[in-house]
């Protein structure tokens, strides 16, 4: 039998994309949806579009561009055509043991590099969420802390019982700061003791 690609073999478009991306975005008119470039590291995460009939694909980001998964796999992988169209099962003919094994291992290194990534893309979007959140409660800290001053300096009481409020919101803004700075030096890969 003759080594071939068949290309009824390809797995769906849109399952593919969404195997490799995550969720896609509704398609439009034209069957184009929007997801995650694994290209390039995308700070909206819907710079990659795909056609989920045609499986073509363009990334308005960093330009990598195809007209079927084989071309993605081709890029992805960075293979030629027969080994790309093997790693999606869509050609036919006698594979040698060796081919089968190297087309394996490739496989198994690029899903292994990809869920490295994923996981550390995973990770530095908790460290920022981490910050953000240090720098808004810090924000609060700092807002009630004016607050209490000019009200120690014999400013008015805007409410009934609004320096004592201030000293609850205080005290809780102060633990969730703590709190905060504490998982942000953990995501950050410092234990408790090296932390400043």
């Amino acid at each position: 039998m003759a080594h071939a690609f068949h290309k009824e073999s390809l797995p769906d478009a849109r399952l593919f994309y969404e195997q490799e991306l995550g969720r896609l975005t509704r398609p439009n008119s034209r069957a184009w949806a929007l997801g995650r470039c694994v290209f390039h590291r995308s700070k909206s995460g819907r710079s990659f579009s795909v056609n989920i009939r045609s499986g073509a694909f363009y990334c308005f980001g960093c330009d990598a561009r195809g007209g079927d998964i084989v071309d993605f796999v081709k890029l992805r992988d960075n293979c030629d055509f027969k080994s790309a169209c093997q790693s999606l099962g869509a050609w036919r003919g006698d594979v040698m043991r060796e081919e089968r094994r190297q087309l394996d291992e490739r496989t198994a290194k690029v899903r292994y590099e990809r869920e490295q990534g994923q996981a550390k893309e995973a990770e530095r979007l908790r460290r920022l969420e981490l910050r953000d959140e240090i720098h808004t409660t810090a924000a609060i800290q700092r807002e009630i802390s004016d607050r209490l001053s000019e009200l120690r300096r014999g400013a008015s009481e805007t409410y009934e019982g609004e320096q004592e409020h201030c000293w609850e919101v205080l005290s809780l803004a102060l633990d969730d700061l703590r709190w905060t700075q504490a998982e942000y030096m953990r995501a950050c890969g410092f234990s408790e003791c090296e932390a400043p």
